[in-house]
């Protein structure tokens, strides 16, 4: 029955003659708005109804008056909801010595009730009508343009989430991360029916374990674990192949983002339908259009880490080949899932499924020591699986490996992987690590833009070697990135998904490049603060710079409950 459903949701809102007209008429500027609307009556009789337009079709007010016949405007299928386990004032932030990032803790606290969304029930009893996937439980939309669930934000929204001691929440975010995996197979890239042809980064699996960690629910834990192995399951089976060498002979398996899409994407059509028009034949136009999916599902969308490095087209969106590229933070994640799954089958007492993941776990090893490790650099890198040799340039992700503990202390020694972004230059950007030093690209993922999620992993994976000197690189990254963004706070009155930290200015400003403008609110960024104050928050203050006057008004004007019993601790 689902099945079906999605196939005719898939003729109005992955392909058809509805949306390429629509896109096509460029009647919204952005391509994800239209996408986003909901059906006023079922996908047959709107189909039929479109169909009976025939060549009128293309006349833009008729267009218009057809859409909005037959739509509903986007968010109108979800509620505002109040978490039920908000409180005003968790006891975790005393362990907050200063006063001006308590209060910007407690700020933060308070946006989780504005990005709390429930799926409406009308969404489960007429999914025929939506384009939002139904999950039965409330979650934090990033804010901004994306109002549904994303996979790998909703890691990071988690530990927001727990640090606040919403664990009730953060229970739900994981349920519906299940829920899909239960119902479609994965976990999609977010929430929405035009995403289920990709996932993202597949981290389900560490926030079960923060969860656990947090909480100490293993109860929960283990009822939930055979659903993390079927996850774990659909990358083997579809993103997994096996490293051989010159006589055939399988080596190790390795993980590639590898989605398939034989259109443009959905919510970004003219973008894409733009990208491949000067491509001749279909074939290729599909291959385009699977290679930026591909790229999308990395989460890096976009980045020249998935373009050509060479020749006339390099660093050019039309030369992308992520199908050529085996990227170290995929394999360093896969790599990671393998170790916990296999502690929490211990814990379970299945030891045979202990063996099969502490097997997988030494694969995951040997692929990133044969692959991805670079000797005389002294760092990982993506692997060129069609020329064979390292992508040799500089990315924030060289450094995931270090963060999923995917190496042995024989083989990698983690004061290299300092020296090597001391050598880089990176370490002079005062104000966070720049995701790539492609200074000429228009990309997102790239150049100054510096990006939450990434800072917090290069933080932890230095923090997490219990090595005193690199125990001190993480704390001083880790204070760095908070005043930087703390003061962006103080001027903007906005948290950001994304920060420029250009050298050339003493502060940090919104990011910028990429598809659409720099959204606010913003779920992952909050979460990593958050994490970070937990980690840090006994360790530094504020500068005496800082206007506490201009912290007092934004909390007094965005502080909408009139109940004030956290005042005392302030």
């Amino acid at each position: 029955m689902l099945y079906t459903v999605l196939n005719l949701l898939a003729q109005i809102y992955c392909n058809g003659p509805i949306l390429q007209t629509v896109q096509d008429s460029h009647m919204f500027p952005d391509s994800k708005h239209f996408v986003d609307m909901s059906l006023k009556y079922d996908p047959i009789t709107t189909l039929r109804h479109f169909d009976e337009l025939g060549d009128s079709a293309t006349d833009v007010v008729i267009l218009r008056e057809f859409v909005t016949s037959h739509f509903n405007p986007p968010g109108t299928e979800l509620v505002e909801w109040f978490p039920p386990d908000w409180v005003d004032f968790p006891s975790n932030f005393l362990n907050i010595h200063d006063y001006h990032h308590r209060r910007w803790a407690l700020h933060l606290h308070r946006i989780w009730k504005d990005l709390c969304r429930k799926v409406r029930d009308d969404v489960r009893d007429n999914q025929d009508h939506y384009s939002l996937l139904y999950v039965p439980h409330p979650f934090i939309i990033p804010g901004g343009r994306f109002r549904e669930f994303y996979y790998w934000d909703s890691f990071w929204i988690l530990k927001g989430l727990i640090f606040s001691e919403m664990y009730e929440t953060a229970r739900g975010v994981i349920k519906n991360l299940a829920y899909m995996v239960d119902n479609h197979g994965f976990v999609p890239n977010g929430g929405r029916v035009y995403y289920l042809t990709r996932s993202q980064p597949p981290l389900l699996i560490p926030m079960v374990y923060d969860y656990y960690m947090g909480t100490g629910d293993l109860e929960f834990v283990m009822q939930i674990l055979p659903t993390l192995e079927k996850e774990y399951e659909f990358w083997v089976k579809n993103r997994m192949q096996m490293f051989k060498d010159e006589e055939g002979n399988e080596l190790f398996p390795y993980f590639q983002y590898k989605a398939k899409l034989k259109v443009p994407r959905p919510e970004s059509y003219r973008e894409d339908n733009e990208l491949a028009e000067h491509l001749e034949t279909e074939e290729e136009k599909i291959r385009m259009w699977s290679e930026v999916a591909s790229a999308a599902e990395t989460g890096w969308d976009f980045s020249t880490r998935w373009f050509s490095q060479t020749g006339d087209e390099k660093h050019r969106m039309n030369s992308i080949r992520t199908w050529s590229i085996v990227p170290v933070d995929l394999n360093a994640f896969m790599c990671a899932n393998a170790r916990i799954l296999a502690s929490l089958f211990e814990i379970s007492g299945d030891f045979n499924k202990v063996k099969i993941y502490e097997k997988r776990y030494a694969w995951a090893k040997k692929e990133m020591k044969r692959l991805h490790w670079n000797e005389t650099d002294g760092i990982w890198y993506d692997y060129d699986i069609e020329r064979g040799t390292h992508s040799n340039i500089y990315y924030v992700s060289n450094a995931v490996p270090l963060y999923a503990k995917c190496y042995d202390d024989d083989d990698v020694s983690p004061h290299r992987v300092h020296e090597y972004l001391e050598r880089e230059g990176v370490m002079k950007f005062k104000k966070g690590l720049p995701t790539s030093l492609a200074m000429g690209s228009e990309q997102q993922w790239d150049k100054e833009n510096a990006w939450p999620p990434m800072i917090h992993m290069v933080i932890e994976g230095f923090r997490t070697t219990g090595d005193e000197k690199l125990m001190k690189v993480a704390q001083k990254m880790a204070t760095s990135w908070l005043t930087v963004t703390y003061q962006s706070f103080i001027r903007t009155h906005a948290m950001f998904e994304k920060y420029n930290v250009t050298l050339h200015t003493e502060e940090a400003s919104a990011g910028g490049g990429g598809e659409y403008e720099v959204q606010t609110g913003f779920g992952w960024t909050n979460g990593v603060i958050l994490d970070l104050l937990d980690k840090y928050g006994d360790q530094f203050s504020t500068s005496s710079k800082t206007n506490s006057k201009t912290m007092e008004n934004i909390c007094t004007k965005q502080q909408k409950s009139k109940n004030s019993k956290f005042s005392k601790f302030w």
